[in-house]
């Protein structure tokens, strides 16, 4: 991307893209029915870098803020230091207009404005841990310079973010090496759903794995996640009331797809805990993932668990108020 030869000339913040801009607007709806990718707004926020240390376009994305008010920061190439091009407010896109934004945006869009030009940012997932940035550069000064696109791949700056104590509380301590948990085994194979008492309930012999109150399609649809999966372990944080649970295949994470899972991502690298007005949460970035109210010991630990099978993508059945969650690869 050509930039301005004075490395020190600072781009000015730029509007709201207008309506009047419409080959931008046909271009974002059309980028976005060419994501194959299913995503969500945290695979977008973080710190990235881009691949090839030899661009001479844009190097750095800072991408921040959740659904609803996101901002896109972004440096170029300029020497003897990188360009900063500034902080401008950026706008998630759902695959429909009744899609929620938050658990299933596939691109974000930002608009960086000079005094000589106007360049569009549109922003995708490009697997585990990447985006892709894709520009459009229209020249407004009447130099008759050709307007361009630039295309280029950028990896997240992963980085290790420990659990951070509350102003005035004591330090704390490292995680023991052996992590207790609190799991029952059972049979997928012989595991199935009955009614008793009137309440839809997944067993195994005489014993109860899950109940479903009166929800016998979610019922169905739990147990035949269980049986794809071949998940052979119901796992507990804060029995009997527990506050986190989790589902194992001989000791580690279920790991590939099903057709027809509802899940949400999130990055094991980047969550931490965090009291938020006095709740205790797992969070990944602005987004929280986990609510575990006043238990303090419980989020920890459930921290921990996370952490140790690398878990990625939280599941549902029958959101809003899930009957059946667990977590996987």
């Amino acid at each position: 991307m050509t930039m301005h030869p004075d490395p020190h000339y600072n781009l000015k913040k730029g509007p709201t893209m207008k309506k009047t801009i419409v080959s931008a607007a046909f271009m974002i709806v059309f980028l976005l029915y060419q994501t194959l990718g299913f995503a969500a707004i945290n695979q977008f926020t973080g710190s990235w870098k881009n691949t090839d240390p030899n661009t001479s376009g844009i190097t750095t994305l800072v991408i921040s803020g959740n659904g609803n008010a996101l901002q896109l920061h972004a440096w170029g190439k300029c020497h003897p230091q990188d360009c900063d091009w500034g902080e401008v407010p950026a706008y998630a896109y759902a695959p429909g207009v009744s899609a929620p934004i938050e658990p299933a945006a596939r691109a974000v869009s930002a608009l960086f404005t000079t005094g000589f030009s106007q360049t569009l940012v549109i922003v995708q997932p490009e697997g585990n841990n990447a985006i892709r940035a894709t520009t459009y550069t229209r020249f407004t000064d009447g130099s008759r310079r050709s307007n361009y696109t630039s295309s280029y791949t950028f990896n997240r700056q992963l980085r290790f973010v420990p659990i951070r104590p509350q102003p005035g509380s004591m330090p704390i301590p490292p995680l023991a090496p052996a992590l207790r948990e609190d799991c029952l085994s059972f049979n997928p194979s012989t595991a199935t759903v009955k009614n008793i008492n009137g309440r839809w309930t997944i067993v195994d012999g005489n014993h109860l794995l899950f109940n479903f109150g009166d929800k016998e399609n979610e019922a169905m649809k739990a147990l035949k996640i269980i049986k794809y999966y071949r998940m052979n372990q119901s796992c507990f944080v804060g029995r009997p009331d527990p506050s986190f649970t989790y589902l194992l295949v001989n000791g580690k994470s279920p790991e590939g797809s099903l057709a027809g899972e509802d899940s949400v991502n999130f990055n094991p690298n980047t969550i931490e805990v965090r009291n938020i007005n006095g709740s205790w949460k797992i969070v990944d970035g602005s987004h929280w993932v986990f609510d575990f109210g006043g238990k303090e010991d419980e989020a920890r630990t459930a921290f921990a668990i996370i952490r140790k099978y690398g878990f990625t993508k939280s599941c549902y059945v029958g959101r809003p108020n899930p009957s059946f969650t667990y977590l996987k690869k």
